[in-house]
């Protein structure tokens, strides 16, 4: 019984497989058969956007500049002017001298010291040398600067010595200006005035006191 069973249900199994083989041959052949459909993708065709046509700008018309602003002149800044450098004041014009004539006698610078009373004296030389003689006979006047109008007028000694006597011994003494020159015997000047000759009644002891001067005078 159970051998049947089994037979039975093996003779089953096999139709069933058999129909399952036939169903799938079958499938296999008609898909054979059957066109695949091919599935076809649609491109789409490309559009054109019309471009219209150009539209004439109109162009404006320029519009008129101002006229440029004149630019300042420029002028340049005056510099100062420089001083010129200060000077120092020229000195007064001297007054031109009138040059001195020749005389035959020249005249020493005059000398002055103190004494028991105010003289003025001196020697006339016969040439420059110290040790010379002394010439005589000749007038010498006293007087101002100008050498030409005496206050007194002497003759010199044989040794050539002359002296005005101005005060006395004890006497007071006097201040003033002396001058003195020589002279021919008619009077011409014919020496260089000699001085001047400050006199004062200052003391002994006093600086520049001045009671005996002295002027001498050399041939030239």
């Amino acid at each position: 019984m159970s051998v049947k069973h089994r037979g039975a249900r093996l003779a089953l199994a096999i139709m069933l497989f058999a129909g399952m083989l036939a169903c799938r041959v079958t499938d296999v052949f008609i898909a054979q058969a059957t066109p695949t459909a091919t599935r076809t993708r649609t491109v789409p065709r490309p559009t054109f956007t019309p471009v219209p046509p150009p539209t004439a700008t109109p162009v404006p018309s320029p519009t008129p500049l101002p006229p440029p602003t004149p630019r300042p002149t420029l002028r340049p800044t005056p510099r100062p002017t420089p001083r010129p450098p200060t000077q120092p004041p020229a000195p007064p014009p001297q007054p031109t001298a009138v040059p001195a004539p020749s005389f035959e006698y020249a005249a020493n610078p005059a000398s002055c010291s103190h004494a028991g009373n105010q003289y003025v004296k001196g020697r006339v030389y016969d040439s420059k040398d110290p040790s010379a003689n002394g010439v005589a006979g000749l007038k010498i006047g006293l007087g101002d600067s100008t050498g030409t109008n005496p206050w007194v007028t002497i003759t010199n000694e044989g040794d050539g010595f002359y002296t005005f006597t101005l005060t006395g011994v004890g006497q007071a003494a006097n201040r003033g200006t002396y001058y003195v020159w020589v002279m021919d015997g008619s009077g011409k000047r014919i020496s260089d005035v000699g001085g001047p000759i400050n006199m004062n009644p200052v003391g002994p002891d006093a600086a520049g006191t001045c009671w005996a001067g002295s002027v001498d005078f050399w041939r030239r």
